[in-house]
């Protein structure tokens, strides 16, 4: 949440994601609609599209929304460890060594950054105040 004093801003810590998203989306709708300059002629979307992966995409979105979901249940460590491997295993990767060895510090030094370096408190998930471990 913001500051009392905050909220009556223009620009907060919440604005920039917000325009950058609203940006990306934007941009990201110009490139698949506007056309191509081909000295060939011009190529329709299907045709632009054509061979894409698309389930790799759409798996990927689904599991960023997924992530969204269990991020305040699990915590930022655990659920952030889970999306990483989920996601490496969508794109095809199967060394399960590699892949921990690769999330786990990721996570646990992002974290930190956050945390440690930046002030920034991160609940430790929901799951455990229902155990009763905190």
């Amino acid at each position: 949440t913001l500051t009392f004093l905050a909220q009556q801003e223009t620009f907060t810590s919440r604005t920039m994601p917000y325009a950058l998203s609203v940006i990306g989306i934007l941009l990201s709708f110009l490139i698949l609609v506007l056309p191509t300059s081909d000295e060939s002629g011009k190529r329709s979307l299907a045709k632009e599209t054509a061979g894409m992966d698309w389930a790799t995409a759409i798996l990927l979105v689904v599991l960023m929304f997924g992530y969204g979901l269990i991020m305040k249940w699990l915590g930022f460590i655990i659920a952030s460890i889970l999306f990483l491997l989920v996601g490496f295993l969508i794109l095809g990767e199967r060394r399960w060594k590699l892949m921990v060895l690769t999330a786990v510090p990721l996570v646990f030094v992002l974290w930190g950054i956050m945390s440690m370096l930046l002030g920034v408190y991160i609940a430790p998930g929901e799951i455990f105040y229902q155990l009763g471990i905190l």
